[in-house]
């Protein structure tokens, strides 16, 4: 007898489950780092699928649901509450999941963070080996400020999103980081700098940026051009300079 297998989707599959299209999404901005999408639906029935990406959910504000993973089933509730309180979800890529909303409201609302598992993982290259990283999974769980990154990504979003991909890498790195230190299933330690860049890397990214200035330029741009990962660039160029890259 055959095992019916999960769906494998891409970040950009989710769309063809939902009744509506998103009201908003990154995809158009050309983000590397990470894509954001905005819904308004009223109901959402997920067959059981395995993404591609890491996917956290958050910004539900009142909706009942069942969620099956690994073969359990249980019932999700959230209300404005939850909402304020700052609750997120994390679903991680490659666990094969469903769900079925129940129609307590007339319309749902959330937003939707995709990441790669490989920027996660390479987000901090030089302490973390890709191959050893796997997050939990992490049904309707307090988390403020990823909470608060996800709307400020969508206000950025919103208020400049043809000239918003270097303030996207930069809290996409963040998201990255925070979830290897909180929802890793193994502890990761990050290599811990007393100095900044070296003399000629600084130069190097100051001279990288005054050059593409009037360009959209990423974060990732000038972290590839120094050979490093977004997270040290950051952490190092800030040590540098007293200020961060954006």
């Amino acid at each position: 007898m055959s095992v019916k297998q999960p769906l494998v989707i891409d970040r950009m599959d989710w769309q063809k489950f939902m009744p509506n299209s998103p009201v908003l999404t990154s995809y158009q901005s050309d983000w590397s780092s990470i894509l954001l999408e905005h819904y308004r639906q009223p109901l959402i029935d997920i067959p059981e699928v395995s993404n591609l990406q890491h996917v956290i959910p958050l910004g539900h504000q009142a909706v009942d649901f069942e969620f099956v993973a690994e073969g359990r089933s249980q019932t999700v509730s959230y209300r404005e509450k939850d909402y304020a309180s700052g609750c997120i979800e994390i679903y991680p890529a490659d666990l094969p999941i469903s769900f079925h909303s129940h129609p307590t409201v007339q319309i749902m609302e959330s937003i939707n963070c995709y990441l790669d598992p490989t920027f996660v993982a390479q987000t901090a290259h030089e302490s973390v080996n890709p191959d050893r990283v796997e997050l939990l999974l992490r049904l309707k769980t307090v988390d403020v400020l990823l909470h608060q990154i996800g709307l400020a990504l969508r206000a950025n979003l919103e208020a400049d999103g043809a000239r918003s991909r270097f303030y996207a890498d930069s809290m996409a790195t963040a998201i990255a980081v925070h979830l290897l230190h909180h929802y890793a299933t193994r502890e990761h330690h990050f290599r811990e700098y007393q100095d900044g860049l070296p003399k000629q890397k600084l130069r190097q990214a100051i001279e990288y940026i005054q050059a593409h200035l009037g360009e959209d330029i990423s974060l990732s741009d000038i972290a590839t051009e120094l050979g490093m990962s977004q997270y040290y660039f950051c952490h190092l160029f800030k040590r540098s300079t007293g200020i961060s890259p954006h």
